[in-house]
């Protein structure tokens, strides 16, 4: 008799675990394995999402995702309204916590050393570092998990930095991370997985930057008077035709964009602009990027 009640008390208990496995707690960002359909879960919430292999990243609704390049020519995600920009990246960590930790006291670091006001607060999730930077506010938030730490970094005017950080936190908390199982340096950001159509645009956002920079060139010699010979002039008219030709195809990239949008998108979610150069604010965050460790 007492055999029988052990069985479905253990039986009952193990429901529940299964249950609860099957389901993400409220408060992410979620490891792989415990979303068992992740376009479920994002349509259940009424977000878009896109999938980038490690990093699955929710757009709430009246938000767009923009993709660019940052200073070393690799994609990043953004997610965008006019009060904020949030950043979400994920990276390798050790089993044992507390790599967040540093990497809060090297970004710390390092924008003291730019002049940046930073402080260090309270956050539902621990520590989130808060940088005042001339005009603009600048804050990362983050965890470690289990063999990865998720961090966004969200930009704002100061005016907006309240609003902003709880924008990024919703962002935050929806966050789904897929580390796999391979050995990874400690702090190495997850590689991500682009999308076909968002790898052909930028692979033609490159080439644009890249036909600007060349015409830029040419133009500097000939303003310093070093441009008369036919070499270089053959070098002009290919950086020109180079660069007609990505302006082009951006422009054509773009209109296909717009016509989809304009059918109506699904639920994965779509950039809203095409990639763009590193953006013109060249930032202490766009510094930050530039290190390797964080």
């Amino acid at each position: 008799m007492f055999g029988r009640k052990k069985a479905a008390t253990e039986a009952r208990d193990a429901a529940a675990q299964a249950s609860a496995e099957a389901t993400p707690p409220a408060e992410g960002p979620h490891d792989r394995s415990v979303v068992p359909d992740v376009r479920e879960y994002f349509s259940d919430l009424g977000y878009g999402h896109i999938d980038l292999g490690s990093l699955v990243i929710g757009v709430p609704q009246g938000r767009d995702l923009n993709v660019a390049l940052d200073p070393k020519g690799q994609p990043e995600f953004h997610v965008v309204t006019q009060v904020s920009r949030v950043i979400p990246r994920a990276f390798a960590a050790p089993k044992t916590p507390g790599q967040w930790r540093t990497m809060v006291t090297d970004m710390r670091e390092q924008l003291e050393k730019q002049g940046a006001d930073v402080s260090v607060v309270d956050g539902p999730w621990g520590r989130e570092l808060v940088a005042e930077l001339p005009g603009a506010v600048f804050r990362a938030i983050g965890m470690d998990g289990h063999r990865w730490t998720a961090e966004i970094r969200v930009m704002a005017t100061p005016d907006n930095a309240d609003a902003a950080a709880e924008e990024g936190r919703e962002v935050f908390r929806h966050l789904i991370i897929n580390r796999g199982d391979g050995p990874m340096p400690a702090k190495e950001q997850l590689a991500l997985t682009i999308p076909d159509e968002i790898q052909a645009a930028l692979t033609q956002a490159r080439q644009q930057v890249a036909a600007q920079q060349q015409a830029q060139a040419y133009q500097q010699q000939m303003a310093a008077g070093g441009a008369q010979q036919p070499a270089q002039g053959s070098a002009s008219a290919g950086a020109a035709a180079q660069q007609a030709q990505a302006q082009a195809a951006a422009a054509q990239a773009q209109q296909v964009q717009q016509a989809q949008q304009a059918q109506g998108g699904s639920t994965p979610a779509q950039p809203a602009q095409q990639p763009a150069a590193p953006r013109r604010d060249a930032s202490a965050m766009d510094r930050l990027r530039e290190d390797d460790d964080l």
